[in-house]
């Protein structure tokens, strides 16, 4: 891999991790502010809490590579283990936003939970399809 290469690639995975992480916590902040203190509405704060959490390291990781990466102007080999870390972290964190999208609707409706929850089903196989698709060219 170039360097071009992985400076594109860490930079791609730090956006990507930088705006759901920004999704998530804005998630958080809605619940912690609304009226209501249901249980499901704590069970949403501590889902996307663990999304944003997680997208954060990832992006922290990511931006960390990317700079020691152009400081060096050289692939850092060395961070090849927490990187493979944070790319398996950003990963779950998908996951893991997705079910917060899955139970957000049950706090309207049974009609809205049972339709948000096959959204994210849906959209977590869409995922999962996209990931072993593309790990499986290498």
């Amino acid at each position: 891999m170039t360097l071009e290469n992985y400076l594109a690639e860490a930079g791609a995975l730090a956006g990507l991790a930088g705006v759901l992480a920004g999704f998530s916590l804005s998630a958080v902040v809605q619940f912690l502010t609304a009226g209501q203190k249901t249980k499901l509405e704590t069970a949403e704060v501590v889902i996307f809490s663990a999304a944003a959490v997680m997208f954060l390291y990832s992006l922290i990781v990511s931006v960390l590579t990317f700079s020691a990466a152009a400081e060096l102007n050289r692939i850092p080999e060395e961070l090849g283990l927490m990187n493979i870390g944070a790319f398996l972290i950003l990963y779950g964190a998908i996951y893991v936003f997705l079910a917060g999208i899955g139970v957000a609707g049950w706090i309207r409706s049974k009609a809205a939970g049972i339709l948000t929850t096959t959204f994210a089903v849906i959209s977590s196989c869409l995922v999962s399809y996209a990931i072993f698709a593309v790990l499986s060219l290498f």
